[in-house]
Parts: structure tokens; sequence; C-alpha cells
């Protein structure tokens, strides 16, 4: 009997998914519940074309007429009426550019992380459902389920974005201290530039962190939100380093494989404004499937490190009973 105590968690211990299991998740999850998943990938398509068409619009012509001011400013004579006129040209330029490039961040920071939340909750929903497989869930029943937990996503995105941005300086302010080092000493310039390099590879994994963070907020109502959240994802991804740097590797080959189409795009729109505009389209709506399936990935891989977490602590559990248990003499003597 007590052999069954410890054998029986591994009795119900189901096989452990592949190693890339969670990456065909977030492929054959959306395909799917196409009707769970299409409504968002149209709002990340939609968002992406709108930040496209705002930068090409209003980005980049303000950034060319700064580089003509500049330009001119660096030809005219410093003494002569003409060239207060060019800075104060550029100077209305510069600021005209500062805000539309801070708009178009702050647009893309804001509803991007709404539609991110939405994706979350939707990718949460189809796989709390019987099982992935499972195409019942629709896009208003997710969304209905999320309204009584949304607040703790949108907690822990905000606390990812100080975090992730507080890394983000530090970093590039060891970067820059290496143009003090030139000239001191080659072997602390060596030493900065590794510690920059460990840095940033600390970051793109803290990153990681903090997206499977904001599927712990999603999927564990009145649980752990914010820091919570990052230290609860912490040590459920605990010895599965691997499989994030496969998530990393694999997200960033399915942007590279879309960039070329936005280039198609660039080039055939002065040539034929129906196949430019055809190319376009399609970027929009893959860079839409990329997010998709990204957060659809990320979603599978917090469920397996749970899973694997809960069985862990369930093999212990039954390690710590059975160590509890007396042996027959001593219930006797008992």
């Amino acid at each position: 009997m007590d052999d069954d105590a410890v054998a029986g968690p591994d009795r119900r211990r189901q096989q452990p998914p592949g190693f890339f299991a969670f990456l065909g998740h977030g492929f054959a999850v959306p395909f799917r519940n196409r009707g769970l998943f299409l409504p968002l990938l149209a709002l990340t398509a939609g968002l992406a074309a709108a930040l496209l068409l705002g930068n090409a619009l209003a980005v980049q012509p303000l950034a060319a007429s700064v580089l003509a001011d500049a330009d001119a400013i660096s030809r005219a004579d410093p003494s002569s009426a003409v060239y207060r006129a060019l800075l104060a040209q550029l100077q209305c330029h510069l600021t005209r550019l500062l805000l539309a490039t801070g708009a178009c961040l702050l647009a893309a920071a804001l509803a991007g992380s709404a539609i991110k939340i939405a994706t979350v909750f939707a990718a949460v929903a189809a796989f709390s459902s019987s099982s992935p497989h499972s195409t019942t869930t629709t896009f208003s029943s997710a969304m209905g389920k999320a309204k009584d937990n949304v607040w703790g996503p949108v907690i822990t995105i905000a606390f990812s974005f100080v975090i992730e941005i507080a890394c983000a300086v530090a970093i590039l302010a060891m970067a820059l201290f290496a143009i003090v080092l030139i000239d001191y000493s080659l072997l602390l310039l060596f030493l900065d530039a590794l510690l920059v390099l460990l840095a940033s590879l600390a970051l793109v994994y803290l990153a990681v962190v903090c997206a499977v963070a904001v599927v712990v907020s999603a999927a564990e109502p009145g649980g752990a939100r914010g820091a919570g959240a990052v230290a609860r994802a912490w040590r459920l991804m605990r010895g599965k380093g691997a499989q994030a740097a496969a998530y990393v590797i694999a997200t960033c080959a399915l942007g590279a494989a879309v960039s070329p189409v936005y280039t198609l795009a660039t080039r055939w729109w002065t040539r034929n404004e129906i196949i430019g505009a055809a190319a376009g389209v399609a970027y929009v709506l893959l860079l839409g499937a990329v997010e998709v399936v990204s957060v659809v990935a990320v979603t599978a891989y917090y469920f397996e490190c749970r899973e694997a977490k809960e069985e862990e602590e369930e093999i212990m559990a039954a390690h710590h009973r059975y160590i509890k248990l007396p042996s027959g003499d001593e219930a006797a003597n008992i």
C-alpha cells in the first residue's frame, strides 16, 4: 500500500510533451479555433497597418524635413537672417517629429498591449477548455470571462514595461561607457563588451519571463499580478530555459520570414499600386498571424511549465507522505 502511495502519481503522470510541442500548439490552436482568433488577427493587422501609415505619412516626411533643414543650415552663413530662419524652421520640424514619433509609440504601446491581453485571454480560454483541440470556445465567451480579471494582465504588462525599459537603459549606459574605456584599457573594454552581451541575453530571457507572466495573471484569476506574476513565471520556467530560447529563435525566424514581403510592397508601390497594396495587405496580415502564433505558443509553454511543476510537487508530496508513514512494527507499538 505504501508503494502505491508513492507510485500513484507516477502512474497518473501523462506522457511528457515533446520539446517543440508548445510551438506546434502555437500554429495548431489558432487554426482549429479560427472563429476565436480571426478577430484578434484582424485587430493586430489593423494596428500594424495604422502604424505603418502613420510612419509613412507623418514620421518619415518630418524626418526628411529635419535632414533637409540641417543640410541647409550647414551651408548657410551664421550671421545672416536666413540662418536664423532655418534654425527656427528646424526647431519646428524637430518638435513635430518628436510629437509624431511619440504618438506612434504611445499608440503602439497602448493598443498593442490591449490586443495582446485579449489574445492571451483567448489562448487561455482555448487551452482551459476540454483540450487544446477543442473548437467550442467563441470570441465573445472568451472576452466575457476576461472582464472579471482584466486588471491582472494590465498591471503585469505595465510592470514588465518598467523593468524592461530600466534594464535596456542600464545596458545602453554600459555600452556608452565603452567609449570612455577605449583610452584606458583594452581589457576593461573587452570585459565591458562581454557584460553588455550577457546583459542583453538576460534581457531577452526577461522578456520571455514577462510574456509568461502576462499569461500567469490571465490564467490564474485572483492570483499573482505585477511583480508577483513575474516571480511566479520565473519559478515555473526554472529548468525550461532551452525551450525559452527555442521560442525566441522561432519568433525571430517568423519575423525575418515576413520582412521580405514589406520590401516587396515598398518596391512595387511605385511601379504598380495594386500589386503594392496587395503586398502591403499581405504583410500586415502576416504580422498579425505571427503575433497571434507567438502569444498562443507562449501560452502553451506556460501550461506545459505549470503541469510539470504540479507533477513535481505531487511526487514530492507523495514521497513526503511515504516517509511519514509508520512501518508495520511501529504501527503495532502505537
